[in-house]
């Protein structure tokens, strides 16, 4: 395992709506790097009751950063529970559902938006991002490298993100990943196809959104 990676644990197929489960996996293979995949709101909801247990569950990370839901009922209320976790590391959002809403401006720099895949409308272009980020200047910028290869098998575009970009990126998300966005179990195959973004990204987290096959 390489020292850039880290998990989460939205990878982990069988643990992944047990949050006690899916975080002693993550400990248990040794990941530095975690971050917490709360993509439904149920799943932040069970996040708080995990995370009020007496003793700190999350020990032993060097870093925890949190995918907020994809999509909240009452994005205001989601942002402010988000606020109130005892977590202080990035929150990654979808910027096709989160790019106008102001409530965010209370994380400030927490924030992180990624770029997102070909079936998605907004988010995908460097031209979208920028948009994004002259309203949330103080936002980081996720590279998911799987959603760039939807939208652009030959990785220029992911090139072009990084140079528009760079100065804003946080973090990775890496999986393997099919034509509509579905993601699968990464593979030796993808992550050489994926090789030349990753070692422009050396100096931050490469989080597996699917784990390495065997």
């Amino acid at each position: 395992m390489e020292a850039n990676y880290g998990i989460g644990t939205g990878s982990y197929t069988s643990e992944r709506d047990d949050w006690r489960r899916a975080v002693e996996r993550a400990r248990r293979e040794g990941w530095p790097f975690l971050e917490l995949t709360a993509v439904v709101e149920p799943l932040l909801s069970t996040l708080i009751e995990f995370l009020e247990l007496g003793r700190n569950p999350l020990d032993g990370f060097e870093r925890v950063s949190l995918h907020a839901p994809i999509r909240a009922e009452s994005p205001a209320g989601m942002v402010e529970a988000i606020a109130g976790l005892p977590l202080s590391g990035d929150v990654i959002f979808h910027p096709d559902a989160w790019a106008d809403e102001r409530s965010l401006e209370s994380l400030g720099e927490r924030v992180v938006f990624e770029n997102m895949d070909a079936g998605k409308r907004f988010g995908r272009s460097v031209d979208d991002l920028r948009r994004v980020f002259d309203d949330h200047s103080e936002a980081g910028f996720c590279l998911d490298v799987a959603h760039v290869w939807t939208n652009d098998p030959s990785l220029r575009l992911g090139h072009e993100l990084l140079d528009a970009l760079g100065d804003r990126l946080r973090q990775l998300h890496v999986s393997g990943i099919e034509r509509d966005g579905t993601h699968r179990p990464t593979t030796q195959a993808d992550l050489a196809l994926y090789r030349p973004l990753l070692e422009r990204c050396e100096g931050v987290p490469w989080i597996l959104e699917a784990v390495i096959a065997n």
